[in-house]
């Protein structure tokens, strides 16, 4: 009887030892599993931080872009501008070199005994406006295209 009463009291003594490290890892458990949840609640606040950046370096990102496209289409437009006025202008040079040509040689006709004396005069008139218009764009003032006296004529036209 001793025997088995010793082998009751091991036995007692081994299940309450199993039941303490069972009790024991319960707890070990629910720590962990409470360690597992503020893990996943810091997650879950991280990413929503990480994609509220992501949005916002976006939007950034869109909004430097829209600045840059309307930067680079003034400058296509301007660019656009300053080739036109560029071209009316020499154009106009181009008239008026020859429209002084037209008048020296009216001029030198006229020294030679012809009366030319109307044509030197119609062609000193449109000399004169070209010149005007030329100084008037060199000073800064509006030229002609600027103002849109010459918004019809194309370039290279007489």
């Amino acid at each position: 009887m001793d025997l088995l009463a010793s082998k009751k009291d091991t036995a007692q003594a081994q299940l309450s030892s199993v039941e303490r490290q069972l009790q024991s890892m319960k707890e070990e458990i629910l720590v962990r599993a409470k360690k597992i949840e503020e893990l996943e609640t810091q997650l879950v606040a991280e990413l929503a931080k990480a994609t509220s950046e992501v949005e916002k370096v976006k939007a950034e990102a869109e909004a430097f872009m829209a600045v840059y496209r309307a930067n680079a289409e003034a400058a296509n437009a301007q660019a656009k501008d300053i080739f036109y006025v560029a071209e009316v202008r020499l154009s106009c040079v181009a008239s008026h070199a020859k429209y002084q040509s037209r008048r020296e040689t009216l001029e030198e006709i006229h020294a030679r005994g012809f009366d030319l004396t109307a044509d030197i005069e119609s062609e000193k008139v449109l000399e004169a406006e070209v010149e005007a218009f030329l100084s008037d764009d060199e000073s800064g003032s509006a030229s002609g295209y600027e103002s849109g006296e010459y918004e019809d004529e194309a370039p290279g036209e007489d």
